[in-house]
Protein backbone atom coordinates (compact mmCIF):
# COMPACT_ATOMS: atom_id res chain seq x y z
CA UNK A 1 0.00 0.00 0.00
CA UNK A 2 2.78 2.20 0.98
CA UNK A 3 4.91 1.68 -2.34
CA UNK A 4 1.71 2.49 -4.44
CA UNK A 5 0.73 5.90 -2.37
CA UNK A 6 4.78 6.62 -3.19
CA UNK A 7 4.63 5.88 -6.62
CA UNK A 8 1.64 8.32 -6.96
CA UNK A 9 3.77 11.44 -5.44
CA UNK A 10 5.62 11.97 -8.68
CA UNK A 11 2.52 11.81 -10.87
CA UNK A 12 0.73 14.60 -8.29
CA UNK A 13 4.12 17.10 -8.51
CA UNK A 14 3.96 16.68 -12.70
CA UNK A 15 0.29 17.41 -12.53
CA UNK A 16 0.65 20.42 -10.26
CA UNK A 17 3.90 22.00 -12.77
CA UNK A 18 1.88 21.18 -15.55
CA UNK A 19 -1.04 23.55 -14.16
CA UNK A 20 1.49 25.93 -13.07
CA UNK A 21 2.92 26.23 -17.10
CA UNK A 22 -0.68 26.04 -18.58
CA UNK A 23 -1.54 29.52 -16.52
CA UNK A 24 1.46 31.18 -17.15
CA UNK A 25 0.82 30.26 -20.48
CA UNK A 26 -2.68 31.74 -20.58
CA UNK A 27 -1.13 34.79 -19.40
CA UNK A 28 1.14 35.62 -22.31
CA UNK A 29 -1.69 34.67 -24.94
CA UNK A 30 -3.98 37.45 -23.80
CA UNK A 31 -1.27 40.17 -23.58
CA UNK A 32 0.28 39.24 -26.63
CA UNK A 33 -3.09 39.00 -28.44
CA UNK A 34 -2.84 39.08 -32.49
CA UNK A 35 -1.01 41.42 -34.61
CA UNK A 36 -3.45 42.02 -36.74
CA UNK A 37 -6.72 42.27 -33.63
CA UNK A 38 -6.53 45.64 -31.73
CA UNK A 39 -7.91 45.65 -28.83
CA UNK A 40 -11.23 46.83 -27.74
CA UNK A 41 -11.14 50.23 -25.82
CA UNK A 42 -11.15 50.86 -22.57
CA UNK A 43 -14.71 51.53 -20.83
CA UNK A 44 -15.25 55.15 -20.15
CA UNK A 45 -16.18 56.15 -16.47
CA UNK A 46 -19.36 57.41 -16.52
CA UNK A 47 -19.69 61.03 -17.70
CA UNK A 48 -21.39 64.50 -16.19
CA UNK A 49 -23.46 66.49 -18.53
CA UNK A 50 -20.78 68.53 -20.16
CA UNK A 51 -20.61 72.50 -19.76
CA UNK A 52 -20.56 74.84 -22.28
CA UNK A 53 -16.82 75.18 -23.63
CA UNK A 54 -15.18 78.71 -24.08
CA UNK A 55 -14.56 79.33 -27.71
CA UNK A 56 -11.06 78.43 -28.68
CA UNK A 57 -10.87 75.70 -25.79
CA UNK A 58 -8.93 72.21 -26.21
CA UNK A 59 -11.66 69.87 -25.85
CA UNK A 60 -11.67 68.23 -22.09
CA UNK A 61 -9.70 64.94 -22.22
CA UNK A 62 -11.95 61.74 -21.85
CA UNK A 63 -11.64 60.17 -17.97
CA UNK A 64 -11.19 56.23 -18.29
CA UNK A 65 -11.59 54.10 -15.69
CA UNK A 66 -8.21 51.48 -15.21
CA UNK A 67 -9.33 47.93 -13.72
CA UNK A 68 -7.21 47.60 -10.39
CA UNK A 69 -3.51 46.81 -10.31
CA UNK A 70 -3.08 43.42 -8.92
CA UNK A 71 -0.20 45.05 -7.04
CA UNK A 72 0.61 48.23 -5.98
CA UNK A 73 3.22 50.85 -6.86
CA UNK A 74 6.31 50.56 -7.64
CA UNK A 75 5.88 47.03 -6.63
CA UNK A 76 6.20 45.49 -10.95
CA UNK A 77 5.54 41.30 -10.67
CA UNK A 78 3.21 39.22 -10.11
CA UNK A 79 5.30 35.53 -10.24
CA UNK A 80 3.71 32.40 -11.25
CA UNK A 81 2.76 31.49 -7.17
CA UNK A 82 0.59 34.15 -7.09
CA UNK A 83 -3.41 33.57 -6.22
CA UNK A 84 -5.55 32.85 -9.30
CA UNK A 85 -7.17 36.23 -8.48
CA UNK A 86 -3.41 38.35 -8.56
CA UNK A 87 -3.23 36.19 -12.02
CA UNK A 88 -6.79 37.48 -13.13
CA UNK A 89 -5.74 40.88 -12.75
CA UNK A 90 -2.82 41.19 -13.89
CA UNK A 91 -3.79 39.81 -17.41
CA UNK A 92 -7.24 42.29 -17.07
CA UNK A 93 -4.78 44.93 -16.42
CA UNK A 94 -2.60 44.09 -19.09
CA UNK A 95 -5.03 44.16 -21.51
CA UNK A 96 -6.21 47.31 -20.85
CA UNK A 97 -2.71 49.03 -20.63
CA UNK A 98 -3.18 48.96 -24.33
CA UNK A 99 -6.65 49.49 -24.89
CA UNK A 100 -7.15 52.77 -27.20
CA UNK A 101 -8.96 55.58 -25.43
CA UNK A 102 -11.52 58.15 -26.94
CA UNK A 103 -9.14 61.03 -27.08
CA UNK A 104 -5.76 58.96 -28.48
CA UNK A 105 -4.08 59.37 -31.03
CA UNK A 106 -4.28 56.82 -34.01
CA UNK A 107 -2.57 53.76 -34.53
CA UNK A 108 0.43 55.09 -37.14
CA UNK A 109 1.70 52.36 -38.74
CA UNK A 110 4.66 54.03 -40.76
CA UNK A 111 5.93 55.46 -37.20
CA UNK A 112 5.58 51.55 -35.47
CA UNK A 113 7.24 49.85 -38.54
CA UNK A 114 10.19 52.63 -37.86
CA UNK A 115 10.61 51.90 -34.81
CA UNK A 116 10.39 48.40 -35.16
CA UNK A 117 13.04 48.43 -37.26
CA UNK A 118 15.33 51.07 -35.33
CA UNK A 119 14.45 48.29 -32.19
CA UNK A 120 15.99 45.58 -33.67
CA UNK A 121 19.40 45.78 -33.41
CA UNK A 122 19.02 47.63 -30.08
CA UNK A 123 16.99 44.33 -28.44
CA UNK A 124 19.52 42.37 -30.07
CA UNK A 125 22.62 43.94 -28.28
CA UNK A 126 20.15 43.88 -24.70
CA UNK A 127 19.80 40.42 -25.09
CA UNK A 128 22.09 38.39 -22.82
CA UNK A 129 21.06 35.11 -23.72
CA UNK A 130 23.12 32.51 -25.78
CA UNK A 131 20.01 31.72 -28.48
CA UNK A 132 19.53 34.85 -29.77
CA UNK A 133 18.93 33.66 -33.35
CA UNK A 134 15.92 31.58 -31.55
CA UNK A 135 14.63 34.01 -29.69
CA UNK A 136 14.97 37.66 -30.74
CA UNK A 137 12.75 39.69 -32.84
CA UNK A 138 10.71 42.71 -32.51
CA UNK A 139 7.32 42.69 -33.52
CA UNK A 140 4.16 45.22 -34.33
CA UNK A 141 1.05 43.76 -32.11
CA UNK A 142 -2.53 45.28 -32.08
CA UNK A 143 -1.73 47.35 -35.36
CA UNK A 144 0.83 49.33 -33.28
CA UNK A 145 -0.67 49.72 -30.32
CA UNK A 146 1.95 47.11 -28.82
CA UNK A 147 5.43 46.78 -29.93
CA UNK A 148 6.86 43.85 -28.27
CA UNK A 149 10.55 43.14 -27.93
CA UNK A 150 11.22 39.35 -27.50
CA UNK A 151 14.66 37.84 -26.32
CA UNK A 152 16.02 34.85 -25.07
CA UNK A 153 17.27 36.57 -22.22
CA UNK A 154 17.64 39.78 -19.97
CA UNK A 155 13.63 40.98 -19.75
CA UNK A 156 13.00 43.21 -16.59
CA UNK A 157 10.83 45.97 -15.76
CA UNK A 158 13.52 48.44 -16.99
CA UNK A 159 13.87 46.88 -20.45
CA UNK A 160 11.20 48.21 -22.39
CA UNK A 161 11.77 52.14 -21.28
CA UNK A 162 15.78 51.88 -21.60
CA UNK A 163 15.50 50.41 -25.21
CA UNK A 164 13.41 53.09 -26.66
CA UNK A 165 13.84 56.17 -24.64
CA UNK A 166 17.38 55.57 -23.19
CA UNK A 167 18.90 53.91 -26.14
CA UNK A 168 16.47 55.03 -29.32
CA UNK A 169 15.74 58.90 -27.09
CA UNK A 170 11.98 58.50 -28.23
CA UNK A 171 10.69 60.14 -25.10
CA UNK A 172 6.87 58.08 -24.31
CA UNK A 173 4.91 60.84 -25.16
CA UNK A 174 6.06 60.57 -28.92
CA UNK A 175 5.07 57.05 -28.82
CA UNK A 176 1.42 58.19 -27.43
CA UNK A 177 1.30 60.91 -29.84
CA UNK A 178 1.43 58.00 -32.19
CA UNK A 179 -0.47 55.40 -30.86
CA UNK A 180 1.98 53.44 -29.51
CA UNK A 181 0.06 52.38 -26.29
CA UNK A 182 2.56 49.80 -24.44
CA UNK A 183 5.82 48.49 -24.98
CA UNK A 184 6.55 44.72 -23.89
CA UNK A 185 9.37 43.15 -23.48
CA UNK A 186 9.77 39.28 -23.30
CA UNK A 187 12.47 36.73 -22.72
CA UNK A 188 11.77 32.74 -21.80
CA UNK A 189 10.95 33.46 -18.29
CA UNK A 190 9.22 36.98 -17.60
CA UNK A 191 7.88 39.51 -20.02
CA UNK A 192 7.42 43.15 -18.72
CA UNK A 193 4.72 45.57 -19.87
CA UNK A 194 5.49 49.56 -20.28
CA UNK A 195 2.55 51.61 -20.35
CA UNK A 196 3.75 55.23 -22.10
CA UNK A 197 1.28 57.25 -20.47
CA UNK A 198 2.79 56.79 -17.46
CA UNK A 199 7.03 55.49 -16.78
CA UNK A 200 5.86 54.27 -13.39
CA UNK A 201 3.15 52.38 -14.31
CA UNK A 202 5.43 48.54 -15.51
CA UNK A 203 4.13 45.39 -14.77
CA UNK A 204 5.50 42.34 -14.97
CA UNK A 205 4.34 38.20 -15.03
CA UNK A 206 6.44 35.02 -15.02
CA UNK A 207 5.80 34.32 -18.93
CA UNK A 208 8.02 31.30 -20.53
CA UNK A 209 7.70 31.35 -24.63
CA UNK A 210 7.54 28.73 -26.59
CA UNK A 211 9.03 30.50 -29.76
Amino acid sequence: MRTRALALVPILLASLACDKDEKAKALVDSVAGDAATAPAAVESAPQAQPQPQEAGAPPPAATVKMPERPIPKPQTMVSASASEEMQMKASGYMVAMRAPRPDDAPADDAFATDLVAKLKPVVLAMDKGADKAKWNRVDLVAQGRQIDMLMSSGCDAKTPFNAVVQRLNVPLTTLLSHGVLVLRCNDTKIQCLQSVRDQDDVLCTTAPRRR
